[in-house]
């Protein structure tokens, strides 16, 4: 009994002098800390989280932090390809005008009516931007991915908008008095038709200004860049199309009816029509961000289009002259358009077609995803209809000046609106 005793007090010593003064361990400290270590795990162990197979967000390409690729599910992405539709609710910068109807008050003297310059004369159409409404398009992307790891990519995108038309037209027996202002180049000084006068004549104006066939395209190369767990910078290159038609037409229509005239009865019908085509093809650099949380991800597009727009602008006119319903004779050129202007006008000016897309995608699956984003294109030497109006005119050609005068003029325009869209990775 003594030896037993004599053993478990050399013991108990032996594990009070074993631990560490400084930190003051009783015997029990040593025995809980001991249990604590046989069922914790070795901290080299605890740092290595399990393997993680369930998707850690929908977007596709985001790069997981084991370098594999796709949805975390340590295999490639079986979703190959891509496409895309979408609604677009754009705007565009819109069509110069210059001032092209005009009136004045009641009782202004027939030579100043509708003149520019004269204090009481006002603008009823023109001085303004035309053709700048709302219009509502479409636009289409696919792609394939051409390597396993999606690395690689190649695809295609085409737009389309409705086009915009900005109108006028009035009648008039005289009151309001209507007009078609123009700078008179043989006599030097500001100039009126006048369309509509009380007591002299009545007549119409129709004109508008149509911006129509917006369209682009691109075909493009996509290489990785960079990628992690939830981005990805894609480099982009390829080939780039846009194409925008610009129209103005003017017609007017005047009738004697001044008794006292002998050519009482003379209806007198103007018809001017300037139209623009700018086409441009070249080639397209930029990059590709995406973003991915949750299911939420961020994509955003910029790239420069750089080459040739091709400019083309049709002028073109008559003068119809009917007396009385029975003879009728039409001549070659109206108000604005002379022959001096008349004719097809081309040429090849360089172009740079600089744009940002950025849309905000929630994936409702890996496959199926709704967009809502932002567009801007802006396109450098634009011609557009309202620019290559000469209001200088000679109305007695082939004497004197040779006015109106075609020249190129060209601005810059742009693009923006509202995209909504709908995405499948399959």
């Amino acid at each position: 009994m003594k030896t037993r005793i004599l053993a478990f007090s050399i013991v108990a010593l032996a594990t009070t002098a074993g631990a560490p003064k400084a930190r003051g361990q009783d015997l029990g400290d040593a025995v809980i800390n001991r249990l604590i270590s046989w069922v914790t795990p070795d901290p080299a162990v605890a740092e290595q989280p399990p393997i993680d197979t369930t998707p850690k967000n929908y977007a596709e390409d985001t790069c997981c932090a084991d370098g594999s690729c796709g949805c975390c599910r340590r295999c490639c992405c079986s979703h190959d390809l891509w496409g895309s539709v979408e609604f677009l609710m754009w705007w565009g910068k819109g069509t110069p005008l210059p001032p092209l109807v005009t009136t004045s008050p009641q009782g202004t003297p027939f030579a100043q009516a509708g003149v520019l310059g004269q204090p009481d004369t006002s603008v009823l159409f023109g001085n303004q931007m035309g053709g700048n409404g709302m219009q509502t398009g479409g636009r289409v992307t696919f792609g394939m991915w051409l390597d396993p790891q999606h690395n690689v990519a190649a695809g295609a995108r085409y737009f389309g908008l409705g086009g915009d038309t900005t109108r006028f037209a009035q009648s008039s027996t005289g009151d309001p008095i209507l007009a078609r202002p123009f700078f008179n180049a043989f006599l030097g000084i500001q100039d009126s038709f006048v369309v509509a006068y009380p007591g002299f004549n009545q007549g119409s104006i129709n004109a508008r200004v149509t911006t129509n066939n917006i369209m682009g395209a691109d075909a493009f190369i996509e290489i990785m860049m960079y990628r992690d767990f939830r981005r990805r910078v894609d480099l982009v290159g390829g080939y780039e199309f846009f194409r925008l038609d610009d129209w103005l037409q003017v017609n007017s229509s005047s009738t004697i009816t001044d008794p006292t005239n002998p050519f009482v009865g003379l209806n007198t019908a103007l018809n001017d029509r300037f139209s623009t085509r700018n086409q441009f093809h070249g080639g397209l650099i930029g990059l590709r961000g995406r973003m991915a949380h949750g299911q939420w991800s961020l994509n955003v597009l910029g790239q420069v289009g750089l080459g040739n727009m091709d400019q083309q602008a049709v002028i073109t006119g008559s003068t119809t002259t009917t007396i009385n319903g029975n003879s009728t004779t039409t001549n070659n050129g109206g108000l604005l358009t002379r022959p001096s202007n008349i004719g097809t006008y081309q040429r090849d000016v360089f172009c740079a077609i600089p744009q940002l897309t950025a849309n905000l995608h929630y994936h409702v699956n890996p496959n199926l995803s709704f967009h809502i984003g932002y567009n801007i294109i802006w396109i450098t030497n634009m011609a557009l209809s309202g620019d290559q109006v000469d209001l200088q005119v000679n109305l007695n050609q082939p004497i004197g000046p040779a006015r109106p005068q075609f020249a190129f003029n060209d601005r810059d325009y742009w693009l923006q609106g509202i995209n909504w869209g709908m995405n499948w990775d399959f």
